[in-house]
């Protein structure tokens, strides 16, 4: 669904008025935090009431400097992806290609430690905290948390809809992902096959959706 030429041409003088992004990127940037808060809440939430965390995760942040790291590239990666999507939203916010390569690369520097780990793991591997269903639990919650961020993102008028729903599923699956990460196993191969794949998937259901429901000028 496109936006009808009276909004777009309305929306090209006021960029053309006022060129500064700061006023504009102020609902945006609201958005992403309501988004990013409210994401953390629900999969919280719904993780815990499934089974409880992994047994001694917050010993292990302290003790293990690299694994307390992997844990910050997660959450900081994250948080860059949906700033990005809702950043998708402003018309001549900058460099589209830009930001979408820079959080694609925090992305994969942060897949890129557990890549490292099957040689030279944070944590010595353990079956502890075990959780039976958490591919399908990582979908389950991304997906959720997806459409929130695309409803969200619907206010806005991203030039992408392909890249910016990327965009938002990534965030979205990096959530319930990076999460497995204290409350399931530490184990680099599972992690990968387990954790990040189903949250990639959740990015290319994000790139369908957002091809799907939102507008773009």
């Amino acid at each position: 669904m496109g936006i009808d030429v009276r909004s777009r041409s309305e929306l090209i003088r006021k960029i053309a008025r006022d060129p500064a992004p700061d006023a504009r990127w102020r609902g945006p940037l609201q958005l992403a935090l309501l988004w990013w808060f409210g994401a953390w809440i629900f999969v919280v939430a719904v993780t815990l009431a499934v089974q409880p965390m992994r047994p001694g995760f917050g010993a292990q942040l302290l003790a293990s400097p690299r694994f307390a790291f992997e844990t910050l590239l997660g959450v900081a990666a994250g948080g860059m992806a949906i700033g990005t999507a809702f950043a998708l939203g402003i018309p001549g916010w900058g460099s589209t290609r830009r930001r979408i390569a820079a959080a694609m690369a925090l992305l994969a520097f942060w897949i890129g430690m557990y890549c490292y780990g099957l040689a030279n793991p944070a944590l010595e591997a353990s079956m502890l905290g075990k959780r039976p269903h958490c591919f399908v639990e990582v979908l389950i919650y991304g997906v959720p948390a997806l459409v929130a961020g695309l409803l969200l993102l619907r206010r806005l008028a991203p030039l992408g809809r392909c890249s910016a729903g990327f965009v938002v599923g990534a965030a979205a699956g990096a959530i319930p992902a990076l999460l497995m990460q204290l409350a399931c196993v530490y184990i680099p191969s599972h992690i990968l096959a387990f954790h990040i794949a189903p949250a990639f998937a959740v990015a290319l259901i994000g790139a369908l959706a957002g091809r799907l429901l939102l507008r773009e000028i």
